[in-house]
């Protein structure tokens, strides 16, 4: 079994903090989307890109049903990954930039974790001893998977799988790792769900943000920046939490008491959805500029397209989002998340910087 060492996080305190919280203000970064298509059924969600701009989601029905995990680039589409053995439903969670996926996929023995390859196809990652489910949410360059065996949270490195335990609660779950194996993700504790940063063993309470009883980590970058949501009475808000500045909020779209925070690259930019007075969109958070709407972003963004939510970003600043695709949506108008559960479908779109 692999011996896990802890790794100090490489953070040029000064210069990560100053970049992060201090910068002046720059002109806004413009984009140009690429609609990614959708499977059979015509909808689509997203979860990761990778370096090259591979993406990879899930795609089925509006409502979610029938389901199957994809891979896309740009020679070739959307690919079908289909399903482990005997399954009907999967989903894609991270991608490397060896464009090994990761995700999750059902099967007659229950829910599993599966790791995908161009040249193996899917493969079953098992599970814990004595628990009969797993998913996996994240994928490292040296192919480290992060995700969730039985109810603890778990990382696959090196052909064995392990199991990262809890806050004190009964349950946890890995959703990020890093290049240096250190994870994120979420856990229960007496006091409710908290955030954690595992690394080399040792799993550590992120805390909440002032006046809030629950957090959740989403993602965390190669320096140990980590970013999710924390809850209270008072809503949800998107944090950044650093090892010198512990949580600070993100903010929300004028003024909304609805953000989440769902991945950040290694420069210090977040992409995640936040709610405003025309209903949920996809933001960008910058040092420089604050919280954006990507809507404002794009352009040549189609008048029927609202971009609802942004999931990940990459180094060069690719960021995938979902955008409701409606003959009745328009950014100037209302638009939420549950408007594709009733209405319209979901499509899927690769921002890449002008």
């Amino acid at each position: 079994m692999r011996r896990f060492k802890t790794v100090s996080t490489p953070l040029p305190v000064l210069a990560i903090i100053i970049a992060v919280f201090h910068s002046v203000t720059a002109p806004a970064q413009t984009y140009t989307a690429t609609d990614l298509g959708a499977l059979r059924h015509g909808s689509a969600r997203v979860h990761a890109v990778n370096q090259a701009g591979q993406a990879v989601g899930g795609s089925g029905h509006p409502h979610g049903a029938d389901t199957h995990a994809f891979f896309w680039q740009k020679q070739g589409g959307m690919r079908d990954l289909g399903t482990l053995a005997n399954g009907d439903y999967s989903a894609a969670f991270g991608i490397n930039a060896s464009g090994e996926v990761v995700g999750t996929s059902n099967t007659d023995r229950g829910m599993r974790a599966f790791a995908w390859t161009s040249s193996g196809g899917l493969r079953d990652l098992g599970t814990l001893p004595g628990a009969d489910s797993s998913a996996a949410y994240a994928v490292n360059d040296k192919g480290d998977i992060a995700g969730a065996a039985g109810s603890h949270a778990a990382l696959w490195s090196e052909g064995t799988i392990h199991d990262l335990g809890t806050l004190g609660g009964d349950w946890s779950e890995a959703r990020a790792v890093n290049s240096l194996g250190q994870v994120a993700g979420v856990s229960a504790t007496e006091r409710g769900p908290h955030a954690f940063f595992w690394s080399g063993g040792n799993m550590l309470d992120l805390g909440t943000l002032s006046g809030d009883s629950q957090s959740r980590a989403g993602h965390v970058n190669d320096n140990g920046m980590v970013v999710g949501s924390s809850e209270g009475s008072g809503g949800v808000r998107a944090f950044l939490w650093t090892r010198e500045r512990g949580m600070q909020a993100l903010g929300s779209l004028a003024g909304s008491t609805y953000s989440e925070a769902f991945a950040i690259n290694n420069s210090g930019q977040v992409v995640g959805q936040s709610g405003s007075p025309l209903g949920t969109r996809a933001f960008l958070w910058t040092s420089s500029g604050g919280m954006v709407d990507l809507n404002d972003l794009v352009s040549g963004l189609p008048v029927n397209v609202v971009l609802t939510g942004a999931f990940a970003i990459n180094d060069k600043g690719d960021i995938v989002a979902v955008g409701i695709v409606s003959a009745k949506a328009n950014r100037h108008q209302p638009a939420t998340m549950d408007s594709h559960i009733h209405a319209a479908t979901t499509r899927v779109f690769l921002l890449t910087t002008q």
